[in-house]
C-alpha cells in the first residue's frame, strides 16, 4: 500500500501536464501553408464522356443527362477551370443560386447561361464550350464593377468588350 501511494505520488506531476502545451501559440498548421493549385478534371480510365455534348441542349445546366450534370462533365469542368483561373467566379457559374436558361446551341457551340437571383440584367454569365476545338470561353457581367460591358474569359486574363453575354430566351 505504501507503494502504490508512493508511485501515485510521483505520477501525479507528470499527468499534471497532459494536454497542456507549453507555447500557446504553437498551432497544428504550418503558417507557411498554401493550398494545392486547382487541376482539370480527368475521366478515369474506362470512363471517358461517352454522350455528346449536344444531349444538354434543351435541358437545365443542372439537369443529369445519362447521371451527368452539364458542369460536372469532364470536357465543361476543364474548360471552365482553363478559363476561368479565378476559383470564385468558377463556384458562382456552378453553384445553383440562380437563375439559369436551357442549355442552347451557338452555331457549332453549346453554351449555359445563368444569373444572379433577382438581379439577372446587371449580374450574368455564359459558358461557351466548343468540343470540335475543347475550348471555352466565359462571359462575366457585373454591372456594378462594368457597366454595360462584360469580362470575356478564355484562359489568358479576361478582355473587357462593350457587349453583354449571350442568352437565348
Amino acid at each position: 500500500m505504501k507503494t502504490m501511494m508512493m508511485v501515485a505520488m510521483l505520477a501525479l506531476p507528470l499527468l499534471g501536464g497532459c494536454g497542456q502545451k507549453d507555447d500557446p501559440t504553437d498551432t497544428l498548421a504550418a503558417g507557411n501553408f498554401t493550398p494545392p493549385q486547382t487541376r482539370a478534371p480527368t475521366p478515369l480510365p474506362g470512363q471517358a464522356q461517352t454522350t455528346p455534348i449536344t444531349a444538354y441542349v434543351g435541358k437545365y445546366p443542372h439537369d443529369a443527362v445519362g447521371g451527368v450534370a452539364f458542369y460536372d462533365r469532364t470536357d465543361v469542368a476543364s474548360g471552365l477551370v482553363t478559363a476561368v483561373g479565378d476559383a470564385k467566379l468558377r463556384e458562382t457559374i456552378r453553384g445553383r443560386s440562380g437563375p439559369a436558361t436551357p442549355v442552347f446551341r451557338m452555331g457549332e457551340r453549346v453554351a449555359a447561361w445563368g444569373c444572379e437571383e433577382h438581379n439577372c440584367g446587371d449580374h450574368n454569365w455564359t459558358v461557351i464550350v466548343d468540343s470540335k476545338a475543347a475550348k471555352t470561353q466565359v462571359c462575366y457581367h457585373d454591372a456594378a464593377t462594368m457597366g454595360t460591358r462584360s469580362d470575356w474569359y478564355d484562359g489568358a486574363a479576361p478582355v473587357r468588350r462593350a457587349e453583354t453575354c449571350p442568352s437565348e430566351g
